[in-house]
């Protein structure tokens, strides 16, 4: 077949064609193959001295150069992208995890602040079912005030209890899951005999 000096092509056999080497990055002789050697340099590896590298195409996907719209840019012969990814905790969206004591049955210490509700003003209202405590006074006389036993509930308010609990971190855990496995990133591919051509036409520019 008649070919471009260069020109990789897609073969569905697995060995490279009189005339054609296998892109696997192999080192080929300038010397035995100047006219090559003209066309790709050390592009893709070489010493310019005694040998250069063709194309290696293996696990590779082919991408032209360059920058298309929304793209990054592509440099000629610049090999990118990697089959593997593990995700770092910059990449996690936000979430939570789970807080869990390391044994049950923990100790937990609380402070508790009791606050009594009452009022400064003369008591109007003759039972404290529902109501606060209130001044009381008959003149120079005081009222009592206070009896025993309970017998009623005042108002739901009429005492608060604020509780602090105090926790042992060293009694807490933060819930830890994941293994940091790489997954891959490979789209659905079928490999096949990427190969250049060695001996064909030399392209000229038009």
């Amino acid at each position: 077949m008649d070919c471009y000096l260069g020109m990789v092509t897609t073969f569905a056999f697995s060995f490279a064609p009189m005339g054609f080497a296998q892109c696997n990055g192999q080192q080929m002789n300038i010397t035995q193959n100047s006219a090559l050697y003209s066309l790709l340099g050390i592009a893709f590896g070489g010493d310019s001295k005694t040998y250069f590298n063709v194309p290696d195409l293996r696990s590779r996907v082919p991408a032209h150069c360059g920058q298309g719209n929304g793209l990054n840019s592509r440099t000629f012969a610049v090999a990118f992208g990697q089959e593997n990814e593990t995700l770092a905790t910059a990449n996690l969206p936000p979430h939570n995890h789970p807080l869990a004591e390391t044994q049950t049955g923990q100790t937990v210490t609380a402070t508790a602040t009791a606050t009594v509700n009452a009022t400064t003003a003369l008591g109007t209202l003759p039972g404290p079912t529902g109501n606060y405590w209130s001044k009381v006074s008959n003149g120079s006389a005081g009222i009592p005030g206070y009896n025993t036993p309970k017998n009623t509930t005042m108002a739901s308010d009429a005492v608060t209890v604020a509780v602090t609990p105090v926790f042992n971190k060293a009694n807490l855990t933060i819930g830890a899951t994941g293994s940091g496995t790489a997954f891959p990133l490979a789209q659905p591919s079928l490999a096949l005999n990427f190969c250049i051509c060695t001996a064909g036409i030399y392209p000229t520019r038009t």
